[in-house]
């Protein structure tokens, strides 16, 4: 009698099926993760290319000078200028920016209109995707009721750190009678000594020798110039300067990510890109929390002596992506000779640099 034939697998069978599905989709799940960081790295960098070329149109259309980075530590920085060069004019039309020394945020009326300068950056307004990297994870600050949400991008304020977090700081009050210059000339600080040699942007505050003026002028470090950075001033060539750079968003009240407040919209060049060596962040402008394993290293900043230093900081692996002023896109490795990474943050070092 001829046996019958059993159709199917047998549980053996079935178990090694499943053991090596199991093998190829734990060896696919690096290369999809690879992939999709690829897709977010792409992105931020189109965010980069767009905010540069959003400054450049903004220049051909202010005699050829780049926006502020900021004016006053309210709601008034570069973010604010670039919204119309970024097709969202609905945001830019909540805006005022009438001559004060405060810059206040909210409150002015003018031809009987309300303006809001901290309106475009709530989250009842949505998000600013273009100054969002989507390799970092979207974090809010809550303030007076109202919920924002945290940027990504941070502007160039050359090699040294800002002056400072005292009374003498945004408020033009106080001792510290070296805020005059809002950058350090000669710094010295944990990772040796920089010099300031320029910067794409500057502070709006404060007369040369009248902290209370108004209209404020500019407070880069060269009082001579009156005004917002021109191209023509960027002597060491538009292609060897840093624009602007990735940053990353605190987490809960820390202020890293108001991007649209003076004291977090810069970032300079004294310690490389995402550096170990901690922030100092205003001690005016919310709080810092220290989280050194999410790449978010930061003490408070003292009411008498610390300035402000952020660093450019990314979710990338191994740097930073940044803008030239050129409008070009660069990676910037974490590696990067930390004099050379100086020497194209300054806008008149007179020094070769490589990129």
């Amino acid at each position: 009698m001829k046996s019958q034939k059993h159709l199917g697998f047998t549980l053996i069978e079935l178990l090694v099926i499943i053991a090596i599905i199991g093998i190829l989709i734990a060896l696919m799940l690096p290369a999809v993760q690879a992939a999709r960081e690829a897709a977010r790295r792409m992105q931020c960098n189109n965010n980069l290319k767009q905010i540069a070329l959003a400054m450049h149109h903004y220049s051909d259309s202010n005699k050829h000078v780049f926006p502020v980075g900021a004016k006053g530590v309210n709601y008034c920085t570069w973010n604010h200028f670039l919204l119309p060069f970024l097709e969202q004019n609905a945001r830019y039309e909540m805006l005022s920016f009438e001559a004060g020394p405060k810059y206040n945020d909210s409150g002015t009326t003018s031809a009987g209109k309300q303006f809001d300068n901290a309106a475009p950056f709530t989250d009842d307004m949505g998000k600013l995707h273009c100054y969002l990297c989507p390799s970092d994870a979207s974090t809010t600050w809550i303030d007076g009721g109202k919920t924002y949400n945290k940027l990504n991008y941070i502007v160039c304020g050359g090699a040294t750190a800002l002056y400072p977090t005292n009374a003498k700081g945004w408020e033009g009050t106080g001792p510290q009678t070296a805020a005059k210059h809002w950058w350090i000339d000669d710094y010295t600080s944990v990772d040796g000594n920089a010099k300031h040699q320029g910067a794409c942007f500057g502070v709006i505050r404060g007369g040369p020798d009248d902290y209370e003026a108004n209209p404020p002028v500019l407070r880069n470090y060269d009082l001579a110039t009156g005004g917002n950075i021109a191209l023509a001033d960027i002597t060491d060539g538009l292609s060897n300067t840093l624009l602007v750079s990735e940053s990353l968003q605190g987490f809960n009240n820390d202020a890293r990510g108001l991007t649209f407040r003076g004291g977090s919209t810069f970032f300079t060049a004294y310690t490389a890109p995402n550096s170990s060596i901690p922030d100092i962040t205003d001690i005016a402008v919310a709080t810092c929390e220290d989280i050194p394993y999410a790449n978010l290293p930061c003490i408070q900043g003292s009411s008498v002596v610390e300035p402000i230093r952020l660093t450019a900081r990314s979710r990338h692996y191994g740097g930073v992506n940044a803008a030239l002023a050129d409008g070009s896109v660069q990676f910037f490795s974490n590696n990067i000779d930390i004099n050379n990474w100086r020497n194209l943050s300054s806008t008149k070092s007179g020094k070769p640099v490589s990129l």
